[in-house]
């Protein structure tokens, strides 16, 4: 009779051992691949939204203004305007002061992407016209028809201020400067002087296509613990079709655009590092001084002085003192710092950022 040998229980456990060891492997491989692809398609959607941008200056003299909230009265969370009124830049004019560096540390938009490069939707979402005549829109059926043409992309010319009239000839009110409700567009009872020829106009773009149509997410809300935007995706539960469209990255998180300030509320003029004499002097300070845009790591003869950051770092980049403006993604961790440029968490070591002219 032939004894057959059996496996001990020690190779047994080798064996297995083994295969936990080779199994772990290919999860932490499986797993840097899938987060490399991430921020490799993250950066591929920033290079077109640069494209695009690049476009837009090409076809009208300058890069979309900013657009967010100044978090009072109609620009509330929720209202019409929200995310999508003009903000102006904040002006340094001597010695930075703890309010000037956050200003501007806040001058950046997660809306104007969409509405400047895609326009999606009708006129009341920056589509490029309108249809029929202002007495027409008498019967609230028929202007809400109006506003919806198709196809249903594309902006119209925006104007020298950048802002569909809303800051060179706003309705007549209380509201400031640059509100989404003061764009020119009749508003019923309230509406201002302007006619078929200014609501309507050739169409401008997109200048993006989305292939992947979950990029495209609407700002629903503001998480009350983080202060970070919630956001929801078409065919989520807590979708709404009016909400503030944004730009997702591959995590899901809204993407950010910076760009240098102008003066005088004009987006032709670029302010610059002049100092002193009011807006029409520029607006003081740049991309470099945007804190959270600065690398973690220079090459040799890229570094210069900027603002000083939390941490009393002035550490920025000469790529960034001549950009016109630049995308932000926070990363695989969805986390940054915006307060300094290295964080002692790394929050910021997977920040993905794109500058551009």
């Amino acid at each position: 009779m032939v004894a057959r040998r059996a496996f001990t229980i020690i190779e047994l456990l080798t064996v297995v051992g083994v295969i936990v060891v080779l199994a772990g492997l290919l999860v932490v491989a499986v797993s840097s691949a899938s987060k490399a692809a991430q921020a490799a398609s993250t950066r591929s959607m920033m290079g077109a939204v640069s494209r695009g941008l690049t476009q837009f200056k090409t076809d009208l003299g300058y890069l979309p203004p900013v657009l967010g909230s100044p978090g009072t009265g109609a620009s509330q969370t929720g209202s019409v305007g929200y995310l999508r009124d003009l903000i102006v830049p904040p002006i340094l004019t001597g010695g930075a002061t703890p309010l000037q560096v956050t200003q501007i540390q806040n001058y950046y938009s997660m809306t104007s992407m969409v509405e400047y490069l895609i326009g999606p939707g009708g006129k009341d979402e920056d589509g490029y016209g309108a249809i029929g005549t202002v007495s027409q829109w008498t019967d609230p059926a028929v202007k809400i028809a109006a506003l919806k043409e198709s196809p249903a992309a594309g902006i119209r010319s925006p104007q020298k201020d950048g802002v569909w009239g809303a800051y060179s000839n706003p309705n007549a009110g209380t509201q400031s400067l640059g509100n989404f409700s003061r764009r020119n567009l009749p508003q019923g009872i309230n509406a201002n002087t302007s006619t078929v020829a200014n609501v309507s106009g050739r169409m401008l773009g997109p200048y993006l296509e989305l292939k992947d149509g979950s990029l495209l997410g609407a700002i629903v809300g503001t998480d009350s613990v983080t202060g970070q935007p919630i956001v929801a995706r078409a065919g989520d539960n807590n979708w709404n079709p009016t909400a503030p469209k944004v730009l997702l990255d591959y995590y899901g998180q809204p993407m950010r655009y910076y760009r240098k300030g102008y003066a005088n509320g004009d987006p032709k003029r670029i302010g610059g590092k002049l100092v002193g004499g009011g807006l029409g002097a520029g607006v003081g300070w740049d991309l470099s001084d945007i804190f959270v845009l600065r690398p973690q790591r220079f090459d040799p003869n890229t570094e210069i002085d900027g603002l000083a950051d939390a941490l009393g770092d002035t550490a920025s980049s000469k790529s960034l003192q001549m950009a016109d403006f630049a995308l932000f993604s926070s990363g695989p961790d969805q986390r940054a710092d915006f307060t300094v440029r290295r964080d002692a968490t790394l929050f910021n070591e997977d920040n993905v950022v794109e500058v551009g002219n």
